[in-house]
């Protein structure tokens, strides 16, 4: 069992427009965001009121120093697969390393509810870091502090979606 984290944002901008912008601009979105090198799109199936997206994402930025070390380079691309329900306006998405090493699992949802100044989005979401698969670092170095790394790098993530979301409205507010 991981570190949860529930961060509520309100957005001020309609919300089939944070749905759609979020969903299918991500990509160029993306190249404006500090942290954030690249997304690709690697898979799109659409099937009913569903949107199966796969991206690749690389990450570069907000990573302290002490962290940094411990962390291989390869865990800064991952692999995200996100279900965006139309009908239930819930996207939900899992992550993990995109080299397969299996060191975290991050799932969580993305839920889109309208309010009377636009959207509140709701993230949800639980990192799990397995540190057993951390190559070079003996177990008992990892395990008395692996809680506040996920503490930490689930804050952090947090952080980042709530930075996107900023990113995602003033994009949609632009291409109205």
């Amino acid at each position: 069992m991981g570190y949860k984290v529930e961060k509520k944002i309100s957005l001020a901008a309609p919300r089939l427009k944070v749905w759609e912008t979020y969903r299918d601009e991500l990509v160029s979105i993306g190249v404006t965001m500090p942290a954030v090198e690249s997304i690709e799109t690697l898979d799109r199936t659409e099937k009913g009121n569903q949107v199966c997206l796969e991206n690749k994402w690389s990450i570069s930025g907000n990573i302290p120093k002490a962290i940094r070390n411990i962390i291989p380079k390869n865990l800064l691309t991952y692999k995200d697969v996100a279900i965006w329900d139309q009908s239930t306006m819930i996207c939900s998405f899992e992550e993990e390393p995109f080299d397969g090493s299996g060191i975290y699992y991050c799932k969580g949802q993305n839920i889109f509810e309208e309010n009377e100044n636009g959207t509140i989005l709701t993230i949800q979401l639980e990192l799990t870091i397995y540190p057993d698969k951390i190559p070079g670092i003996p177990s008992f170095l990892i395990k008395p502090v692996l809680s506040n790394i996920e503490k930490f790098v689930t804050k952090e993530v947090a952080k980042n979606l709530e930075a996107t979301a900023k990113v995602v409205v003033e994009y949609a507010n632009k291409n109205k």
